[in-house]
Parts: C-alpha cells; structure tokens; sequence
C-alpha cells in the first residue's frame, strides 16, 4: 500500500491534464505551471509508480497501457475528492449563477427544453443551459458537458457513466398519404429499401436504426440528411421520402396529422431516452438538483 503521507497528490492533477491534453505544454496551461515543472513532476510519477507512463512523440506524448489503466481510476478518484469539498457547498436554485452544458437528442429537445426554460426562470432565474451537439467526441465529451438527454445510449463506460431511464416510446415510419407504397405492409425490406430523409447523428446521438438493419443484412437508402427534426415533416409531406419518429410526436406536432404512419418494423428497437451523467459529479450538488429537474419534466410528459 502507498503510504499517502509520502504521497503529493497534486501529481495526480498533472497526471489527467497530460492524459486530456496529449502533451506536456498542454498541460502546463491547464494546470498553471511550466512545461519544465510539469516535466519535473512527470518524472516523480515515474519513479513512484515504476511506469514510464508517457512516451514522447511527433505531436506530444502517447500514454502506456499502465497510464491507460490508471487513469479511470484516478479520474474517479479526484472527481471524489472535488465533490467532497464542493459539498461545503449548498446549491440555492434561486441564488445559484451558474451554467450547465447539456447534450440533447433532437427527437426529445421538443419534450424537454420548453419545460426547463420554464423551470429555470421560476425557481432559478440566475442559471443558464448550454446545448452542445452529439457531434462532440465520446472520447472527451465529459470533460465538457454536465449531463446527456439521448437516446438509447451505445457503448458508454460503465465505471465513468450512469443512466437513467426517462421515457421508452415506439417508433413509427412516416410517409405522405399519397406516397405510392403507402398501401404496402412496412417491411424490414420495404422500410430499407424507400428513400430516406434521415436525422444525423449529432442531433440523436445514436446509431440504433443502422444497426439493426445492418443486423438483418439491410442498409437504408439516405439521400437526404438533417441536422434539425423540425425540417422533417415537410420534406416528408412534399416528396416521397419517409422518416421515422417516436409516436409520441404525432400529438405533439400538428403537421404530422396530415402524414400516415406504420409501426417500424425492427422489434427491437424502441426510442428509450436516457439521462447520463459522470459518475465523479454525481454527488455534486448543483448537478443533482439539475438531474432532479430533468428526471420530473419527464415525469409530466410519461403521465401526459
């Protein structure tokens, strides 16, 4: 066991900000210190852990599969040790001036973002909601956003992520009435195979659709791709491409009325919406109460 007297943890901070910033200068300006001193440091953790933990290269350094290893726990750890002190700290929705970044999945930001505007500016007026595309690398997406609406999440990292369940919906096809299959039964191969107008990945944040039918042997055809669902519903109704979108939308949104609709035809595939956050802010006090926020906005909309 090390014996954390004969240990300066500040060594690990130097530690993740080379790990999030791939050099030695980087870290130097995250951390407040010259490269030298970070170099200095960096070879104290050397002999300490017996690991030469980075090696230089062309465009920086390249951690070992020892730094690798070490640096979920260490992100973990400190993210305790900072939500241990932060505690000190209560968060007062209604004193709080703070800003949260949060992912959003297009399909859902219809359900979400009304409601928490209202909430904020009733019960915490000095808060402000940045919304970042899913466009962001998973690789170094928590190091930047508070939380993620999404749907179904795909490979999170259990031991650095949580989830929660927010809202499982089916999924429907949509097409114009006078769409010339319209009177076909939806197939896997006849969903695969009509023409597309599809939401991209930075607004859903998730692959599902594709992998399904990867699954079966099938690949959608996507002429048409769009950053915003809001530009869907009348491309579908002028043109014979076809859409998907969670069934819930079709009282939600007043012209898809005039649009037909089809179960998909994917079993297994359900819109579910999950709430995700970092497991080293968990216990932090202005992300639970935001987190509570969210988790009873949706609430209203599953009783709705």
């Amino acid at each position: 066991m090390v014996n954390l007297r004969n240990f300066d943890l500040n060594l690990l901070v130097i530690f993740r900000a080379i790990m999030n910033r791939g050099s030695i200068a980087g870290a130097a300006d995250e951390v407040g210190l010259s490269p030298s001193a970070v170099s200095h440091a960096l070879g104290r953790l050397r002999v300490m852990l017996n690991d030469e933990l980075f090696f230089r290269t062309a465009d920086g350094v390249r951690p070992t599969d020892r730094a690798r290893d070490l640096n979920a726990d260490i992100e973990r750890g400190l993210g305790f040790i900072s939500t241990a002190i932060s505690q000190q700290h209560l968060f007062v929705p209604v004193e709080a001036e703070r800003v949260f970044t949060i992912q959003v999945a297009d399909y859902v930001s219809g359900f979400l973002l009304p409601k928490l505007a209202r909430r904020l500016q009733a019960e915490a007026p000095g808060v402000s909601i940045d919304i970042l595309p899913f466009s962001v690398s998973s690789e170094s997406v928590w190091d930047r956003v508070d939380m993620q609406v999404r749907l179904t999440p795909g490979r999170l990292k259990p031991e650095m992520v949580r989830s929660q369940r927010l809202l499982a919906d089916d999924i429907v096809v949509l097409m114009r009435p006078d769409h010339p299959r319209a009177d076909e039964p939806m197939t896997a191969e006849l969903y695969a195979a009509l023409p597309h107008v599809k939401l991209s990945q930075s607004a859903t944040g998730t692959t599902v659709i594709d992998d399904a039918l990867a699954a079966r042997g099938l690949r959608r055809d996507l002429p048409m791709t769009v950053a915003s669902w809001f530009d869907i519903p009348d491309i579908v109704a002028n043109s014979d491409l076809i859409a998907i979108a969670p069934r819930r939308l079709l009282s939600l949104d007043p012209r898809l009325s005039r649009l037909v609709s089809a179960p998909l035809p994917l079993e297994e595939v359900v819109f579910s919406f999950d709430l995700c956050w970092d497991l080293r802010t968990e216990r932090e006090p202005g992300q639970k109460w935001l987190r509570s926020v969210i988790l009873n906005t949706f609430s209203s909309v599953g009783r709705s």
